[in-house]
């Protein structure tokens, strides 16, 4: 989950720092200071630059389609930088300005994307250790399922929460719901082990594959729509 996280926060920062330097190039294109233009125009080659090293290394896991159609953006955008520089036509501004433009929106999309997937993968696995830790009837195996689940409903509550959240507001509502529940239901789980009650654990469990599954189909649904 941290490392999911910090794949998100890295795809965020990269996505706004796209959409400044859009909104740098624009004020240039029209400011007519060749100095605003030339630090603008500046900053952007210095990121594209950034962008092709990234995709040329070999830990650079995104798909080879994808790398190369950035790495053919790149050189465009180095190309026409360097060639005209502050001479640059309104157009040419525009070409830049939309470049950045298009792939935020994309970063964006594979964050929200990357997270329903990964969200939806974390319920399911949670939801089979605790049925195998029921089955199991092994304490430590049921404590650690426990654990984990309240931990990943947890952290599905702070992002319920996040005012970023494009999430319909009752969805949200029922989310935190749900996060509160779990977390109540573990509590009182976690105080006698020994009088377990399988049918909130069957609850708990039920909750995990409906979110699951329910995550899953609206991510095909987007997919669909697009």
């Amino acid at each position: 989950m941290t490392d999911t996280l910090e794949q998100v926060k890295d795809a965020e920062a990269e996505a706004k720092i796209l959409l400044n330097y859009a909104m740098a190039l624009s004020k240039a294109s029209t400011s007519g200071d060749k100095k605003q233009m030339l630090a603008a125009l500046d900053n952007n080659l210095k990121l594209w630059v950034e962008i092709e090293t990234s995709l040329k290394n070999a830990k650079n896991l995104l798909p080879e389609d994808i790398k190369s159609n950035l790495l053919s953006l790149s050189k465009f955008v180095e190309r026409l930088t360097l060639y005209k520089g502050v001479d640059m036509e309104k157009s040419d501004f525009d070409s830049l300005i939309n470049i950045n433009m298009q792939i935020s929106e994309g970063l964006f999309e594979v964050v929200k994307n990357n997270l329903a997937k990964e969200e939806a993968f974390s319920l399911l696995k949670c939801a089979i250790d605790l049925s195998a830790a029921r089955e199991s009837s092994n304490p430590t195996d049921l404590v650690s399922a426990l654990d984990n689940n309240m931990k990943l409903w947890v952290y599905m509550k702070t992002l319920a929460k996040s005012k970023t959240n494009k999430l319909p507001p009752e969805t949200k509502e029922n989310l935190i719901k749900l996060a509160d529940y779990v977390s109540k239901r573990t509590l009182e789980v976690g105080k006698d082990l020994n009088k377990l009650n399988p049918k909130i654990l069957d609850t708990m469990i039920m909750t995990n594959l409906q979110i699951s599954e329910g995550l899953m189909a609206r991510r095909k649904l987007v997919g669909t729509a697009k």
